[in-house]
């Protein structure tokens, strides 16, 4: 059986963006697992090559075992997409309870003096300006409605700690986390909450490259205390967590997800 039990979420509507693939598309898994309707939000229907998804677009895995979603095509730089993925949702179910501003790129890795614009420029547009049209129009939905929320951003250690991981990225989740703390002080009058998750080296299409050349894997690995990469299962756990009932009283937190790395 596709519902748990106790079918946490049951009753719930939650957007996700970059659903496709990686951390969106397991958070998307999990919520409509735990009783949530779904609008899978994204550039693209099908899973990017070099993650480790089994299946169809996440939308028709959800429905194909007795869930209920929508695929939305949105692009989180686009403001008026991102509106509609909102507005699709609320039409289709009625209500947004739960948004999670997941969509996000790394491009190539430089260093300052041979970091394109082009590149830098892209970066924040899609992980900084997509959480915030993210943020914007799903709060909008759920201020009107008058029933509170949960607002969920997917940062990154990268976002909290010194990382090799380019400074477009860095300077993209940074800012990720002071919009998470900012919006927690905004609307937490509204019932609101608002949370970033910060994950660590996770097994997905962005990391496929590493995971492919043993030494790159091996120090990656090594990165984190506990001895391995993490699973987009981990991030969707951590997804649950923060929309469950469990956290109506955290706001404002920037949670590590990340086998320790942060703790080195």
């Amino acid at each position: 059986m596709f519902l748990t039990a106790d079918k946490r979420l049951d009753g719930k509507v939650a957007l996700v963006t970059g659903a496709s693939s990686g951390n969106g598309r397991a958070i998307a898994l999990r919520f409509a697992r735990e009783g949530a309707a779904v609008v899978c939000a994204d550039v693209r229907e099908e899973p990017l090559p070099g993650g480790a998804e089994n299946g169809g677009p996440t939308h028709e895995e959800i429905a194909r075992v007795g869930g209920s979603a929508v695929f939305v095509p949105c692009d989180v730089t686009d403001g008026e997409q991102v509106r509609n993925a909102v507005e699709t949702g609320v039409g289709r179910y009625g209500r947004l309870d739960i948004g999670v501003a997941n969509a996000g790129i790394n491009l190539e890795i430089r260093d300052i003096v041979d970091e394109p614009w082009e590149v830098y420029e892209r970066v924040i547009a899609v992980n900084q300006h997509g959480v915030w049209w993210t943020c914007k129009h799903a709060a909008s939905a759920m201020i009107s409605q008058g029933s509170g929320g949960r607002l969920i951003a997917i940062a990154s250690v990268a976002g909290l700690v010194g990382s090799p991981t380019g400074v477009a990225y860095g300077t993209s989740k940074g800012a990720v986390v002071q919009i998470v703390r900012t919006l927690a002080l905004q609307l937490a009058r509204h019932g609101i909450t608002v949370n970033a998750i910060c994950p660590g080296w996770v097994r997905t299409a962005m990391t496929a490259e590493t995971q492919s050349d043993p030494a790159r894997f091996e120090r990656a690995v090594s990165l984190h205390p506990l001895g391995r990469l993490g699973e987009p299962e981990d991030i969707a756990g951590a997804a649950f967590f923060l929309a469950s009932e469990d956290a109506s009283w955290v706001t404002g937190v920037a949670l590590p997800v990340d086998g320790g790395y942060t703790c080195v």
